[in-house]
């Protein structure tokens, strides 16, 4: 088997599994494929798989003339009475490739009507409960991640296939596609937010009240959220909240909460976002929302964690737990675990801690779900070099190195690297630890990464002591300290100044 093709058959497993844990949930899967035989192929060993697990599989394609995901979808779901009954299923929507034909740049083109109305798309979509897979040929992707960027981040996942002799190629985060991307992310999120603009103020100059704007408030927020501007972002929401109650929208009213509620959340006003939790688990109890209700839980268990009120954290993630395992939300359950998990280990109590990570790790593979699996991997470390088994810590970090050196997480990557060297300086062994340090340090400089740059200064700095590198550990911790304060982190700050006073007093004893 060529390495194409290996890569391949991952994509096919990655994708099955996804398609497992959300048969009976909305969710937007994209696969890239640019050979027809070999789509055809993996269509098919797909919906074999699936249906021999008790998911149905469902196709639709896209009407030329009128191409609507939305509309193709809603007609086959009043056709087909499994997919109104919430059976687990999935359905594959093909001939997106006929949209190529058609002209980019004409005012109004039926393309761009068609990326315009993606945006919407999901929100229409929302009462239906399977999972999609809409087929594209790499070349419609790309202009569906910059025509479309808020479906493109909807998106549950993307799974490339390239031709080889059997089956291949997973677009993960490592994938060249996925890659280029990414890179034009910066750039694409500053058209978005112009584009955005644009379309708010026709909106707002030709139907005041339209209902899509509610939805344009929520994605401009969530651009400016993006830049971590959470000032701009709440504007934006609030303005869309407003406008819910006006309508008397409860759907809309969800959404724009939970915004605000992160927004707030995020900036450092948590009293405020508490608010905002209570009204949003109301309004999903009202509308008896159990997935919703279980969600708002756990956002109020992490704004009271962050207010370092850990008991009453706890009370909401045990409830949200409650919740997801009584409807079978298996995700819901892991995140709820994980959360427990942390709580537990801040209060000092490890082996708890250990006990609710160990049971988000079984579940994370489970459901194929690589990056819970790495955290909870990471967590299970940190709780047992708590209890001064670093060994076993060296053991959990290097799992989660592998796994997010696999799937293209570099940011990963380098905690995890720095965890393995924090773990050999537990250990006194240093040469290995000052390694580790300098290629955490290394992919922090590459990505940009200012504390995640700054911490390994300062963990390098503390190995240098160690092996009696004097100079070297004086400046590092002069890096860390430079790093801190332009981040305006004053207790990192004082830290390195401390460690930095203990040198020269050092030198001073030994003169």
């Amino acid at each position: 088997m060529s390495n194409q093709d290996a890569q391949n058959q991952e994509s096919l497993r990655r994708l099955i599994l996804t398609v497992q844990a959300n048969s009976q949930s909305l969710e937007l899967l994209i696969a890239v494929c640019d050979d027809r035989n070999l789509q055809v192929k993996v269509i098919e060993q797909y919906e074999a798989e699936l249906r021999e697990k008790g998911i149905a599989p469902f196709r639709v394609r896209l009407n030329p003339k009128e191409p609507s995901l939305r509309r193709s979808v809603t007609a086959l779901v009043e056709e087909e009475a499994r997919l109104q009954s919430g059976q687990p299923a999935v359905v594959t929507v093909l001939n997106a490739e006929a949209l190529l034909g058609v002209t980019l740049g004409e005012e109004k083109s039926e393309q761009e009507r068609f990326f315009f109305s993606l945006q919407w798309t999901r929100e229409a979509l929302l009462r239906f409960e399977f999972a999609v897979v809409l087929w594209l040929p790499e070349q419609m992707a790309t202009r569906m991640g910059q025509r479309s960027p808020d479906f493109w981040s909807w998106r549950g996942g993307v799974f490339e296939f390239a031709r080889g002799q059997e089956l291949g190629g997973v677009a993960n985060t490592s994938s060249s596609f996925v890659t280029s991307f990414d890179k034009r992310e910066v750039r694409q999120e500053e058209e978005s937010v112009e584009r955005l603009l644009v379309q708010v103020q026709e909106l707002e100059k030709d139907v005041p009240e339209s209902a899509l704007l509610i939805t344009l408030y929520n994605d401009l927020g969530d651009a400016y959220k993006g830049r971590y501007a959470y000032g701009e972002a709440l504007v934006w929401y609030e303005k869309g909240f407003a406008l819910t109650q006006k309508k008397a929208n409860l759907e809309g009213q969800v959404r724009t909460l939970r915004n605000i509620g992160d927004a707030l959340l995020f900036s450092g006003r948590l009293s405020d976002s508490i608010r905002y939790y209570e009204r949003l688990l109301e309004i999903n109890r009202e509308i008896g929302d159990r997935n919703g209700e279980a969600r708002s839980l756990g956002s109020l268990g992490i704004a009271y964690y962050s207010l370092s009120q850990y008991q009453r954290a706890i009370s909401f993630y045990q409830q949200s737990l409650k919740i997801a395992q009584e409807i079978g939300d298996r995700q819901g359950e892991a995140n709820s675990l994980g959360n427990l998990g942390n709580t537990y280990y801040y209060l000092g109590q490890y082996q708890r801690a250990i006990d609710f990570h160990q049971q988000q790790l079984e579940i994370a593979r489970e459901i194929g779900d690589r990056q819970g699996e790495a955290a909870s991997l990471s967590n299970l470390g940190s709780a047992y070099g708590s209890l001064g088994q670093y060994q076993r810590t060296i053991d959990f970090n290097q799992q989660q190195f592998e796994i997010v050196r696999e799937i293209g997480d570099r940011q990963g990557e380098a905690a995890s690297i720095g965890n393995l060297g924090n773990a050999h300086y537990s250990l006194g062994e240093y040469q290995q630890a000052i390694d580790f340090h300098q290629q955490s340090l290394e992919i922090a400089r590459e990505l940009g990464d200012r504390n995640g740059e700054a911490n390994s200064q300062f963990n390098s700095g503390l190995v240098f002591v160690k092996l009696h590198q004097k100079e070297a550990a004086r400046t590092a911790f002069k890096e860390a300290q430079q790093l801190y304060a332009a981040m305006g982190l004053s207790k990192k700050v004082k830290k390195c100044k401390e460690q930095l006073q203990s040198l020269n007093e050092s030198e001073q004893n030994a003169n």
